[in-house]
């Protein structure tokens, strides 16, 4: 092997190393670390692929892929914000609660179906019953506090913090406006 291509191969193995090495270790293979709990690419992918499957889904519509996968996580950590919520203030939302907002809402659809709108923007069952857990806990927090929307607003993005959500920059960052942005730190993968 001559020497160049050795020094070559040396100096590819050492940026990759030096890569490696900026990555932090919690991230690599991750979507999203909430509070330690990786929610990885793998799961992210697997949950657009099941949109996508839906009737009436059309990505583009939708912004396109990487703002669809932006949407999917943004709909995840807000979940999980929302379940540190209910847990800290001992709010209790059942799946009958969540059963019977359905009801409701499908009640003022016309014709009393939500599926197709719901499927327009990319909301599987599963994330479209966490939507409405989500506002359940927002309203039980309301009631029992007295806050209004900038207070809510507020008290998650301060649990935000304390749960140090930490995105893949591959897909952007997450900020003060409970959403991921098109704001990315890879210099290799924008986000946009």
């Amino acid at each position: 092997m001559s020497t160049i291509r050795r020094i070559v191969i040396a100096s590819l193995a050492a940026a990759s190393a030096v890569a490696l090495t900026a990555c932090d270790s919690e991230q690599i293979g991750a979507a999203v670390v909430i509070d330690g709990d990786r929610f990885t690419v793998d799961d992210l992918q697997n949950e657009v692929q099941h949109a996508e499957r839906l009737e009436g889904f059309d990505v583009q519509a939708a912004g396109g892929m990487p703002a669809f996968q932006r949407t999917v996580l943004t709909r995840h950590i807000q979940h999980e914000i929302f379940l540190r919520l209910a847990a800290d203030e001992d709010i209790q939302v059942s799946e009958a609660d969540i059963d019977d907002a359905i009801d409701e809402i499908s009640a003022q659809a016309p014709g009393g179906d939500i599926d197709a709108a719901l499927a327009q923007a990319g909301y599987t069952e599963q994330a479209f019953r966490a939507g409405v857990a989500d506002q359940l806990i927002a309203q039980a927090y309301a009631d029992e506090t007295g806050a209004d929307n900038a207070g809510l607003t507020q008290a998650l993005v301060d649990l935000g913090d304390q749960l140090n959500v930490d995105v893949n920059p591959r897909y952007g960052t997450w900020g003060e406006d409970l959403a991921v942005s098109a704001d990315t730190g890879s210099i290799s993968e924008p986000a946009s």
